[in-house]
């Protein structure tokens, strides 16, 4: 029997044990109020959705937030600062209909038309264990990943099987989960 599509059952812990959000290092108590209210769909219409940056390194996530809009003006990722960007920087929106888009930024040192040697191995690494964290810390598994993301995923080959939600992508392993 397979868990229903917003189960955290089977889901591998991400590993991070530290969290910079918005510059301000986060407790675990902190993080149940924040990530949860990333999903709902009652905050997310109130505020449009949200735009983010991440990073992880080692341990650590670097995170960034913002609404979609502030005082009726429009965000961007570029107003999003990362103390740490990592070899790996995913960015994306959280949008009030339930989707999410993790995309990231081709940098010269990373991708030059496909994603250069041992690369692959961090982005995939990024993806899933950013997904894990959202889930083990309350953040609905059943967001669907948007048009665009399956897109990216399925040209630069990451995964086996092309993952749809959240769920599915957090359920991926990685080459460093076979390490431990």
């Amino acid at each position: 029997m397979t868990a229903p599509i917003n189960s955290r059952e089977g889901i591998p812990p991400s590993g991070i044990t530290r969290v910079v959000l918005n510059q301000a290092k986060m407790k675990k108590k902190e993080l149940a109020s924040v990530i949860p209210a990333l999903s709902d769909r009652n905050i997310l219409a109130e505020k449009s959705g949200y735009i983010f940056n991440s990073s992880i390194v080692g341990d650590s996530l670097f995170l960034g937030i913002l609404p979609y809009f502030i005082s009726g003006q429009r965000t961007y990722h570029y107003e999003i600062e990362l103390p740490d960007r990592g070899k790996c920087v995913l960015f994306g929106f959280i949008t009030p209909n339930g989707t999410i888009a993790l995309l990231f930024k081709p940098e010269e040192d990373t991708y030059n038309g496909e994603l250069l040697p041992g690369m692959a191995d961090i982005f995939c690494d990024n993806y899933v264990r950013l997904a894990r964290f959202l889930v083990e810390n309350g953040f609905s598994c059943a967001f669907e990943l948007d048009f665009v993301t399956k897109n990216v995923l399925e040209e630069i080959k990451l995964f086996a099987e092309l993952p749809a939600t959240i769920r599915e992508l957090s359920l991926q392993p990685t080459p460093f989960d076979r390490m431990e």
